[in-house]
């Protein structure tokens, strides 16, 4: 153990204060870096969420319109052969549902 205590005593002393210095300033000149990316990634994980709300609230309005189409295309379609059947001076409710819409 005291020759291995000695090599690693003798490998320090070998590091001059160049080495050392070279050393600090890529570790500086690497924390840097990884302090924009950890701030770049907070800002695009907070733009993700804000695109995740906007496009379920898009697609609720999509499915809520789809149910809305689908029910006006029922009573125009129901309302189309009341045309043909009623006589005008007296329209089905589907007619009048359909005239206020």
């Amino acid at each position: 153990m005291a020759g291995y205590e000695s090599t690693s005593s003798n490998q320090v002393s070998s590091l001059d204060k160049n080495d050392y210095n070279q050393l600090l300033h890529d570790f500086e000149e690497l924390h840097n870096e990884a302090e924009k990316i950890f701030a770049l990634n907070n800002r695009l994980n907070g733009l993700n969420n804000w695109l995740g709300k906007k496009l379920s609230h898009v697609e609720k309005e999509i499915f809520n319109l789809k149910i809305d189409f689908e029910h006006l295309e029922m009573i125009y379609s129901n309302s189309t052969d009341c045309f043909k059947n009623q006589p005008v001076e007296k329209p089905c409710e589907n007619c009048i549902v359909l005239k206020i819409k």
